[in-house]
């Protein structure tokens, strides 16, 4: 009870404390155009842009139903990080954020923790050719990949089970006209071991000596940024003779008051590196990664600012999982479909690094018979959450 007295008093204190907020912080560009904490504090105002520190973090109240039962009410800490980034002077920049409820043990391959989002610099090159060094997100496309993680209530079950978003290694990046966008990266395939991946693997499976992954990105902006396009291709390599390919094609449409986006993923995977499949597969028992998986998924968002401050949401996500060549594991076919249907209202006080919400998220799960043999059984979730989500700048 004490626990939940001191979470209420935080949040609050919290809240009270962004009424008087006046910074922006967007994903895109993180500048701000208000004062940090630091400088209200000290009363000494920065003269450069060198470090800057923020806090960012996303709270919730939840209450969570399965099948229609009252499972669990509760708060909870969805998102802390801390972020740092800077200009050394006109061609060096650095990024590092980590995340404070994560993991800190570090991965066999890359020797860094899971908490590590970004801890990379930046070097332009010429006014259009920038090279990023370190680990840093993976150049995939879709928008809801490339939005803020703070920002994202629930995600689809393709990015949620993703084990390679932030990924240590190079990108390239050509800014061929000021609305489109060239990147070629190349970075590990995976951080941990096989075993901690994939848990058993087949007999025939080994470790492929260039854990590598490589993506081709192209960003585009039309209509004076009224449509934008985020699409990627990637060849990942993880085993001897084992490959992914996953393609991402994201659409998103601006008109001011209302924007939307579309995006369509799809992942073939020689060995199931989101583990889906595999995990129906070992419901009868121990059993081998599967291999030959495909997950395909359709995720839209659309946001409506009928108010300055006021903004309404729907989302929808549509995703299949499947087998899509036979193998003496499982048979070729459709195994899983989900659903996921989400709605929220959101109210921003100040400025956009500050806003409060409340929003349901519903799933729904429906296995096939190829599924239902192996012991899977049809269910559906869902979750009414009220919180807050603070860009908070420090420094």
């Amino acid at each position: 009870m004490k626990r939940k007295k001191l979470l209420l008093i935080t949040l609050l204190a919290l809240s009270l404390q962004s009424l008087s907020a006046q910074g922006l912080l967007s994903h895109l560009n993180d500048t701000t155009n208000g004062r940090s904490l630091f400088e209200r504090v000290s009363n000494i105002e920065k003269k450069n842009n060198t470090f800057n520190l923020k806090l960012h973090m996303q709270a919730t109240f939840n209450s969570a139903f399965t099948d229609g039962t009252f499972e669990q009410a509760a708060f909870k800490m969805n998102q802390l990080r801390l972020e740092a980034r800077g200009d050394i002077n006109d061609w060096l920049s650095y990024r590092w954020r980590q995340r404070l409820n994560s993991s800190n043990t570090p991965h066999a391959l890359d020797n860094l923790p899971s908490s590590i989002d970004y801890a990379m610099i930046s070097v332009r090159l010429t006014d259009q050719f920038v090279t990023s060094i370190g680990k840093q997100a993976a150049a995939y496309g879709g928008f809801e990949y490339d939005l803020d993680p703070i920002e994202i209530y629930q995600y689809s079950d393709m990015i949620d089970y993703m084990l390679f978003d932030f990924m240590t290694g190079i990108t390239f990046s050509y800014q061929v006209t000021p609305t489109q966008e060239i990147a070629l990266q190349v970075v590990n395939s995976r951080t941990a071991s096989m075993d901690d991946i994939y848990g058993q693997l087949p007999e025939d499976v080994e470790e492929s000596r260039a854990p590598l992954a490589y993506t081709a990105n192209w960003n585009g902006n039309f209509f004076s940024d009224k449509f934008r396009t985020r699409w990627s291709y990637s060849l990942l390599s993880l085993a001897k003779g084992y490959n992914n390919h996953f393609y991402a094609i994201g659409n998103e449409l601006d008109l001011g008051k209302f924007n939307m986006y579309l995006d369509f993923y799809l992942s073939d995977e020689e060995l199931d590196n989101r583990g889906i499949i595999s995990s129906l597969y070992r419901l009868q028992g121990e059993a081998d990664c599967i291999k030959n998986a495909r997950y395909e998924s359709w995720v839209t968002k659309l946001n409506y600012r009928f108010q300055p401050k006021w903004n309404i949401f729907v989302k929808g996500m549509y995703e299949n999982a499947s087998v899509y060549k036979h193998s003496d594991q499982l048979e070729k076919g459709k195994y899983r479909t989900a659903y996921g249907y989400f709605g929220g209202i959101e109210y921003y006080p100040t400025t956009e690094n500050l806003h409060f919400f409340a929003s349901y998220i519903g799933r729904s799960y429906r296995f096939t018979d190829k599924a239902k043999t192996l012991g899977a059984e049809n269910y559906s979730t869902s979750t009414l959450s009220i919180g807050l989500i603070y860009h908070i700048p420090l420094f």
